[in-house]
């Protein structure tokens, strides 16, 4: 996520309120130290050949290092890609969580920042972000951002003080450059393809000059992929470098592509629209196999993380109608709203409610719900009551981050998702004992417990590949010599063993988000045909196969 400014012929406008350089640079820097400050940062920094790292305590070393180490290999890219060598070392400000990252002073953060995954500011090119347990998806968001700062160094001089000058009145659509930034980071990924696909086959892609919110990330995304596949990869540097020849995204992209914008976007549809709609015949839709039973009565409503009662009457869910992230219960059969159990973000105890990944779970009974939270600068585990709504925290100091939740069967434990500094890993608290064990302790990015029916094993996602011994695996391992950090399989593990058990062996594909019956039956998510579909795993013969073929993917 870059700062978006408007440029004027004098001044330099924010977006939303417009104001004079002067006083804009006030609110700004008056804007992060009106944050919170929950932790005193000791700050220090390594450098490299292009880039200085910050980061603060001894053991998130590892993460400043392998920041410097994914930052300088996708800079050799880019450099090439973009034809443009930077001027200035770029600043790189690393936090150890998106809790912590939340009370930075550096850059200026809305209230809710949740779905922020990284800052880079115009004023000083610099990138800000944070670590969440997920190596594949820190490596992405460098890259994404240095993609905004490689832009204002190529097109800006660096800095907002040289915009102003320099009288640059050069402003790139939302579309144009965010766009770019996800295509280098990712390139074409099967959860762009997704949207772009269910977009397509419904009508609803607007036209590039018309893309925005979302789909500025996610259709920009597209149209890159799109010129790369029909004109090659290096007409990306063309557009660029004619771009800084004529000062203007239409004349620029008009003397590359030999096209305006208006018309370029006409044959970007119709590309679309012969890669899409043969699927129609080929694939089932939702209304085929399912029960629609939410219902988005605003626009950008979300609906996440479903979690059936035990019993099967209930589902609750974590959804922002009220405009606030809540967590509401709904009758499982017709859709009603039973309950709302907790009124999120508005709410000093939960500020946070962790949307990102799947965080709910029901006590075996039914009668609790437990889930992921933050609040005063602390994330914890939260249990609340169905009936009474009343919560209870249970608060974990040693860790920066938490994540996806699971209630065992037998009602005595909890498994989660977390990290301490640089080490993500799967733990498990016992109620009864009030003891936390980290059960894989190492450098991979295990997540998404589940509990087998025997709540001896617990099943998760990680990107270890056959590195099954656990709590072995430290900072000395370079996760970057793993040439498999973006797919991930399911394993379990007995809480207490040295070794997991890998269950799923992808070849370019990925499994995540396993869910275990009674009968021994793994549900789980697989990209393995093109699109994220449901498949099932009978666990004693090991032999799978989809549940579903849809159109369009699954995300939970």
């Amino acid at each position: 996520m870059s700062v978006r400014l408007i440029l004027k012929t004098v001044a330099l406008l924010l977006v939303i309120s417009g104001l004079s350089l002067e006083n804009l640079q006030a609110q700004y820097f008056a804007f992060g130290k009106n944050r919170v400050q929950y932790t005193s940062f000791d700050w220090r920094y390594i450098q490299s050949d292009h880039f200085d790292v910050y980061y603060y305590d001894a053991e998130n070393y590892y993460l400043a290092e392998f920041t410097a180490y994914t930052l300088e290999a996708a800079y050799e890219q880019l450099r090439i890609d973009f034809r443009h060598e930077i001027a200035d070392r770029i600043e790189v400000i690393i936090y150890a969580s998106h809790s912590e990252f939340t009370e930075t002073n550096v850059v200026p953060l809305p209230i809710d920042a949740q779905g922020i995954g990284g800052v880079t500011d115009k004023f000083k090119n610099r990138i800000t972000m944070p670590f969440q347990g997920d190596y594949s998806d820190f490596r992405r968001i460098l890259h994404h951002e240095l993609i905004h700062a490689v832009f204002n160094d190529m097109y800006y001089g660096g800095t907002i003080q040289s915009i102003v000058q320099n009288n640059i009145q050069l402003v790139f659509p939302l579309w144009f450059e965010e766009g770019l930034a996800e295509y280098m980071a990712l390139g074409w990924d099967t959860n762009t393809d997704m949207f772009i696909r269910d977009a397509v086959m419904n009508a609803y892609l607007p036209p590039i000059p018309q893309l925005g919110g979302y789909f500025a990330y996610r259709g920009g995304q597209a149209m890159w992929y799109y010129i790369s596949e029909e004109y090659g990869r290096e007409k990306i540097g063309e557009i660029l470098q004619r771009i800084k020849t004529t000062r203007s995204v239409e004349a620029g992209m008009r003397q590359s592509l030999g096209l305006g914008i208006n018309d370029f976007s006409d044959r970007w549809h119709e590309w679309l629209r012969r890669r899409y709609w043969p699927e129609i015949t080929e694939r089932e839709t939702l209304r085929e196999v399912s029960t629609h039973i939410t219902k988005r009565d605003i626009a950008g409503s979300y609906n996440t993380s479903p979690a059936i009662s035990p019993q099967g009457d209930r589902i609750a869910i974590i959804t922002n109608k009220r405009g606030y992230f809540d967590v509401l219960v709904m009758n499982s059969v017709d859709g009603s709203i039973l309950k709302t159990v907790i009124r999120g973000e508005d709410n000093v105890d939960f500020e946070e409610l962790n949307i990102l990944r799947p965080n709910l779970s029901w006590s075996p009974d039914g009668r609790e719900i437990v889930l992921s939270t933050r609040s005063g600068g602390q994330t914890d585990i939260t249990i609340v009551n169905y009936e009474t709504r009343k919560p209870r925290k249970i608060l974990f100091p040693q860790l920066n981050s938490i994540g996806s939740v699971a209630w065992s069967p037998d009602g005595k434990k909890i498994a989660f998702d977390a990290s301490k500094g640089p080490i993500p890993g799967i733990y498990v608290y016992n109620l009864e004992t009030e003891e936390l064990f980290n059960l894989t302790n190492d450098i991979f990015s295990d997540m998404h417990p589940a509990w087998g029916p025997e709540s001896e094993y617990v099943y998760f996602t990680s990107n270890r590949g056959e590195r099954v011994q656990v709590n072995r695996f430290g900072v000395e391992y370079n996760m970057l010599l793993n040439p498999n950090l973006n797919q991930t399989d399911l394993y379990r593990i007995k809480v207490g063993d040295t070794r997991a058990e890998r269950l799923t062996r992808s070849e370019g594909w990925s499994e995540m988000r396993a869910q275990v019956t009674r009968d021994n039956k793994m549900y789980f998510i697989s990209d393995q045909n093109g699109i994220q579909n449901i498949y099932v795993m009978d666990l004693d013969t090991r032999a799978s196969y989809p549940v579903t073929d849809l159109i369009s993917g699954i995300m939970q």
